[in-house]
């Protein structure tokens, strides 16, 4: 049984970073150590591919983009990591 929202931990992260997905505690109910790693792994790379994507400083939504991204992935890894510091 696949724990994961989409199919995948991909799948899942890019959906948070997107926006598709509100991430809670009740999101990671029933994940194992593992499915808390490969998240956090999936997680971790797609924060950096987004960091390392700069737009142009004239491009202001672009940047607003870009930040809600990384907010909603780092919000996110903080939730997964109370949560299985608390299991």
């Amino acid at each position: 049984m696949n724990v994961f929202t989409g199919g995948s931990a991909y799948n899942m992260v890019r959906d948070i970073a997107d926006g598709y997905i509100i991430v809670s505690d009740r999101t990671f109910r029933g994940y194992g150590p593992k499915n808390f790693a490969e998240f956090s792994q999936e997680a971790g790379r797609l924060l950096t591919e987004t960091r390392s994507n700069q737009p142009a400083v004239s491009d202001t939504e672009a940047i607003q983009k870009r930040h809600r991204r990384m907010q909603r992935l780092q919000q996110a890894l903080t939730i997964a990591g109370h949560v299985q510091s608390r299991s």
